[in-house]
């Protein structure tokens, strides 16, 4: 099966805002706000890591005093405050944080990011490319449809035609109809008073055209409806302008130029670490050269059904590794993890192994010892999880491991990516399972992509080496 090539335009204003608001409260030790460029940066990250463009862009929106929509209506977005002084403060590193990426950063003057989106996303579209519009504002539920969806990634959520058809009522080429009758007070778009968003998708469905429910006006319930839109008809019609998004903002930039590149480790690092982003630091950083890193995760509750998720790195290489058992505790899940990612190694290597489970890692670097010692690793019934600790040991007997602790749910990227893979895995094989004559999930790999090159200096994982245990390890949870 041939698979077309896949462009991601970004809602950068609408990714900056979220990323602002989200996270509070950080700074550099000097000072420096760093919350949205953060939190820019790892949405960022997530979306290149889970999805893989082919194609991609981030788009923003000019000053808005600057847009032809302000010079139609003066008042257009006039109700929003200004931009935060704080934010303001992070755009210029947001901007050198895609410069490094090599991600191109687009803005039109006189047209905001939606009218650019919805002209590249029409363009590339019609060449057969399958476009992705990733943002969370519904105005670009119009240009769905013909190859283009929408992804909110903050929502897990995507939108194609049915679903722009159960949010307003009507097809998306409609969307501008129902909002130039109802308004959209986020906008401060004034439309036709007393007329909501459910009347205005009611009427639209039924007319099909803002242009025919004025036309035909004498036919809408009610009188006073019917003199609103007589009265209001020229703020209709400016209403619908306001809200119809452009597809005709001349762009000189063409598809190649958004193709994906590597990006640039010697102008990234030096940033990143000018932010004191050490686990972004990480995440941009490949292992060094002749290492495999190993990161694993399970996901499970005392008894039911658990997931696993592993990434392994090698020089340029990347792999992802999920499964799913529909019968595990969470301490199984994450043995299997590990499991799992040795298996994948076809030939000795030199490896190191990172996990959030104490149990894991103080079992293999400290424990196996004395139950190789006494005999316990092989009489029955010694240990509980005994099978995986004997698959563990024998795995780790082909290669050269270090097992290394990572804080869980700290922001290290990895460990939440594979934490993600994990429960992506149980969810679905739990949907799986519930299906009659379905089979269960098979572990899904990734093709290998890659992620820099090998040459750049490794940057160390802080490890935390002190943990609150039982003596042998076998009652602690993960």
């Amino acid at each position: 099966m041939k698979f077309s090539p896949q462009l991601y335009l970004l809602d950068g204003s609408s990714y900056l805002y979220r990323a602002y608001y989200g996270i509070r409260d950080l700074a550099t030790s000097g000072g420096l706000p760093t919350n949205a460029v953060f939190g820019f940066t790892r949405m960022l990250l997530g979306l290149l890591q889970e999805h893989r463009p082919d194609y991609l862009a981030v788009v923003f929106d000019p000053p808005r005093e600057k847009t032809f929509r302000r010079t139609l209506y003066p008042d257009y977005k006039a109700n929003r405050d200004a931009m935060p002084e704080e934010l303001a403060l992070q755009l210029p590193y947001v901007r050198k944080v895609l410069q490094a990426l090599n991600i191109p950063a687009l803005e039109a003057p006189g047209f905001e990011a939606d009218d650019v989106i919805a002209t590249l996303a029409r363009r590339h579209a019609a060449e057969g490319v399958g476009v992705t519009v990733v943002t969370g504002d519904k105005d670009l539920l119009q240009i769905v449809g013909d190859g283009i969806g929408l992804l909110d990634t903050m929502k897990g959520r995507r939108s194609g035609p049915q679903e722009v058809l159960d949010r307003f009522g009507v097809p998306a080429e409609r969307v501008p109809d129902v909002l130039g009758l109802a308004g959209d007070t986020s906008d401060n778009i004034p439309g036709v008073p007393g007329i909501g968003e459910k009347t205005a998708a009611e009427l639209v469905a039924r007319f099909g055209s803002l242009e025919a429910v004025l036309e035909w006006k004498h036919l809408v319930n009610g009188r006073k409806r019917q003199e609103n839109l007589h009265a209001h008809a020229d703020q209709a019609r400016l209403s619908k302008t306001l809200a119809t998004l452009r597809r005709d903002v001349p762009l000189e930039i063409r598809l190649p130029d958004l193709q994906r590149q590597r990006p640039n480790l010697a102008e990234l690092i030096p940033l990143l670490r000018e932010l004191e982003f050490e686990a972004l630091e990480v995440a941009f950083t490949p292992p060094p050269p002749g290492v495999v890193e190993i990161y694993s995760d399970g996901s499970g509750s005392s008894s039911g059904p658990g997931g696993y998720g592993v990434v392994l790195r090698y020089g340029e290489l990347e792999k992802e590794l999920s499964g799913y058992e529909c019968a595990s505790t969470s301490q199984r899940m994450e043995l299997l993890a590990a499991i799992r990612g040795l298996e994948a190694l076809n030939n000795p290597r030199t490896v190191r192994l990172f996990s959030d489970s104490q149990y894991l890692v103080r079992g293999m670097s400290e424990w196996i010892h004395g139950w190789i010692r006494d005999g316990r690793l092989e009489t029955p019934d010694a240990l509980a999880n005994q099978d995986l600790w004997q698959q563990l040991v024998a795995l780790s007997r082909k290669h050269e491991v270090t097992w290394n602790w990572v804080r869980g749910h700290a922001g290290h990227p990895f460990n939440e990516r594979c934490d993600q893979l994990a429960k992506r895995a149980a969810e679905e094989g739990l949907r799986a399972a519930e299906l009659p004559g379905e089979p269960a999930l098979e572990e899904k790999k990734v093709i290998p992509a890659p992620v820099g090159p090998a040459n750049q200096a490794p940057v160390p994982v802080r490890e935390e080496s002190e943990f609150e245990v039982e003596e042998d390890g076998q009652l602690r949870l993960c």
